[in-house]
């Protein structure tokens, strides 16, 4: 990737613990992969400019201001961020005394208790026809504690896939009646209903983002397809690299860099 340029010489100041950061004439792309300093999440806040050259803070940090600044006006970003911190802080709170973070909820559970912090009632699930079970669990979940809820299966409306031009050799089953994955429209039904929230169930990769960008409500994804490893991708880097896995870090088997986060 090309360094892109900038306006040089201009001074932001982001934050009133942080001192003016100047934006540089070309920034640096962002390698948050590559830090082993992790800055922006240091113990002290005189260490937040202490990241590498290509440190994402330190390069733009115009819109680290700008973000800050929508988070400061009243309306949806402002109260969703509040809610996503107040979440966080409730599920992961460190005890008085102790460093460790500690993981009390479940993701079913945190989207309960978040949509009773939004006021939401009406609530979509977009799933996939292979995750049917999952999403009848779900429902049952979230009607018990005073959800609305919606769900419409990825083949909605019975397409065959060669009607779009997908070919035969490119099917499940080749030569055989197989219809499409039809995510656009689970989102026009879902903005139909004129759903609170939607919550993504297990949708292939593409047809994930196709709904996202048609779906009115915010959308938040709750079980992500893996075929392979039990709708959990996150197990290809647990078992390759230990440094990536809390739990094992906070016993001391592998390192931790942001504290079991």
């Amino acid at each position: 990737m090309s360094e892109k340029k900038t306006k040089t010489g201009k001074k932001i100041k982001f934050s009133e613990h942080v001192p003016e950061v100047e934006v540089p004439e070309k920034r640096k792309p962002p390698s948050c992969d590559k830090c082993n300093m992790l800055a922006c999440w240091p113990m002290s806040p005189e260490d937040t400019l202490k990241g590498p050259d290509f440190c994402a803070t330190k390069n733009y940090p115009d819109l680290v201001k700008e973000a800050k600044e929508i988070y400061q006006k009243e309306g949806l970003d402002r109260k969703l961020q509040l809610t996503g911190a107040a979440l966080e802080g409730m599920s992961s709170m460190t005890p008085p005394g102790g460093r460790e973070i500690n993981m009390k909820l479940t993701r079913l559970e945190e989207i309960a208790i978040f949509c009773r912090a939004m006021d939401y009632k009406k609530l979509g699930l977009a799933h996939c026809i292979g995750c049917i079970g999952e999403a009848r669990e779900m429902s049952q979940f979230f009607q018990t504690r005073g959800l609305t809820t919606y769900q419409v299966c990825c083949k909605v409306g019975g397409v065959e896939k060669g009607e779009i031009g997908i070919e035969e050799d490119q099917k499940v089953r080749m030569l055989t009646h197989e219809t499409i994955c039809n995510n656009i429209a689970q989102a026009l039904i879902l903005n139909e209903v004129g759903t609170d929230l939607n919550l993504i169930v297990g949708l292939c990769v593409g047809h994930d983002i196709a709904f996202t960008m048609y779906s009115k409500a915010p959308a938040s994804t709750i079980l992500v397809k893996d075929r392979r490893l039990g709708h959990n991708p996150a197990a290809a880097l647990y078992q390759a690299y230990p440094p990536c896995n809390f739990y094992y870090g906070r016993l001391s088997k592998a390192t931790s860099e942001t504290g079991g986060r």
